[in-house]
């Protein structure tokens, strides 16, 4: 069990990457704390968690909010104590045209690619600083290394994730706290099952990942397994394009 006794906070935990970071962590002995907007979705991760014998608690919380942010880590802490671990996955993408894309739209993604990151960790560090301990790892994609057309604020907001990390990750290395990054090709998620960019991405003959592969990834990089890793990027692809 490497991650036995340990708080891990997962957001967009009810269902593809996510949802296989939780059961993941759970496996090795962590109680996930599932966050999501769909308490539904939430509930079924929980009960997967369950079924294998895991512990698990459900938060609705919509990581674009400020204070509903600020108000689900308070309730985190008291019902735990504390978190060890921080998996920022929620994310989302809009498909289309630079050109054709509304200034609207390019917000909406960076708000909820790249803001929601800053704000989540912005509410979880201060206890980990507290405890001088903590992982974080936060869900980057193969588009923030080469940007991927058609998708274009998606692309730079995951590269913001990328830098964002880096920045943080140097800055409290000191109080015994490690931030990381993955950079995965494509998954196998229901997201990526419906891109228009699928065709192009899979056309050069890269391999398509589970993912429990990604969750892997995040397990290594939160457990002692990575040791004093702090501030890199693990890139997860089979191949050199996609």
């Amino acid at each position: 069990m490497l991650l036995e006794g340990r708080i891990a906070v997962v957001t967009g935990a009810g269902t593809g990457i996510g949802k296989a970071v939780a059961l993941k962590l759970a496996g090795e002995g962590a109680t996930v704390c599932l966050l999501g907007r769909t308490e539904a979705r939430l509930r079924e991760a929980g009960q997967e968690i369950a079924a294998r014998g895991g512990a698990w608690a459900a938060y609705r919380c919509d990581v674009t909010d400020a204070a509903q942010i600020g108000e689900t880590v308070a309730r985190i802490l008291d019902d735990h104590g504390r978190i060890d671990i921080l998996v920022n996955n929620a994310g989302i993408s809009r498909e289309m045209p630079f050109l054709d894309m509304p200034v609207e739209t390019f917000d909406e993604i960076l708000v909820t690619n790249l803001r929601s990151v800053m704000l989540v960790m912005k509410a979880v560090l201060p206890a980990m600083v507290r405890q001088q301990s903590g992982s974080v790892v936060n869900i980057g994609s193969g588009a923030a290394l080469r940007g991927l057309p058609g998708s274009a604020a998606y692309s730079a907001s995951k590269a913001g994730v990328v830098a964002l990390t880096q920045a943080v990750g140097d800055e409290l290395r000191p109080q015994g706290i490690r931030i990381n990054a993955i950079c995965p090709g494509p998954v196998d998620t229901e997201l990526f099952r419906k891109s228009e960019r699928r065709a192009f991405i899979l056309q050069a003959g890269g391999d398509l990942f589970d993912p429990e592969s990604v969750a892997n990834g995040v397990l290594f990089l939160a457990s002692d397994l990575s040791g004093c890793t702090n501030s890199q990027t693990l890139v997860m692809r089979g191949f050199n394009r996609w």
